[in-house]
């Protein structure tokens, strides 16, 4: 099992505020809407309330061909809201009345995403998807505790993450196929991988 830190969603990629999935619904901060009341007031004075639509994640062949064409091979994300990557992207953001950490974490049959409370003592499952379903998985540039995430079917994501893994060596060990940074993004769709990529 691996785990990540609270992970940030870039504006470009986020869900409305309505849009985001209730989650951990019995546990509720009396404080907790101070800190709402802060983040509409950032919002608003950045003249940019990106909070009332959900973003146009990348998406169609056009897009998804120049994605895997670009030399720099730094697209975070591929996939509408439909795709395995943006239900994984989804599940990133949860909307509770507590604060909560997400955590990435791999079983030997599946990869979930669990929102956890800070004492660790509530927990809700908000994404998952068998092993079976990645395709591949990848280093990207500049970024040591990133992970990209291929999915079977053509969609891809990179987790923002404060820590993703213990060690380099522990991540290996659950993805020994994960391709270096200097690999282009495969494209599954016309070629798929080698049986055991990702898994």
């Amino acid at each position: 099992m691996t785990d990540s830190g609270a992970s940030e969603v870039d504006h470009a990629f986020q869900l409305s505020f309505s849009d985001r999935p209730r989650i951990l619904v019995d546990r509720v901060n009396p404080l907790f809407w101070l800190g709402d009341a802060w983040a509409v007031i950032v919002y608003l004075s950045s003249g940019e309330p990106r909070w009332l639509s959900s973003a146009e994640l990348p998406q169609g062949a056009e897009t998804r061909a120049r994605y895997l064409s670009d030399s720099r091979h730094e697209h975070p994300h591929f996939g509408d809201w439909g795709s395995m990557a943006g239900k994984m992207l989804t599940g990133l953001q949860g909307r509770a009345r507590c604060m909560f950490n997400n955590r990435i974490v791999v079983t030997d049959q599946e990869l979930l995403v669990i929102a956890l409370s800070p004492n660790e003592r509530h927990a809700e499952v908000t994404f998952r998807t068998p092993l079976t379903s990645i395709a591949w998985t990848r280093r990207p540039h500049r970024k040591k505790h990133r992970i990209q995430f291929g999915f079977i079917d053509g969609s891809w994501h990179t987790p923002e993450t404060n820590k993703l893994y213990r060690s380099p060596k522990d991540f290996l060990e659950l993805f020994p196929h994960t391709l270096p940074h200097t690999a282009k993004i495969p494209d599954v769709l016309s070629t798929p991988p080698a049986e055991g990529t990702g898994s």
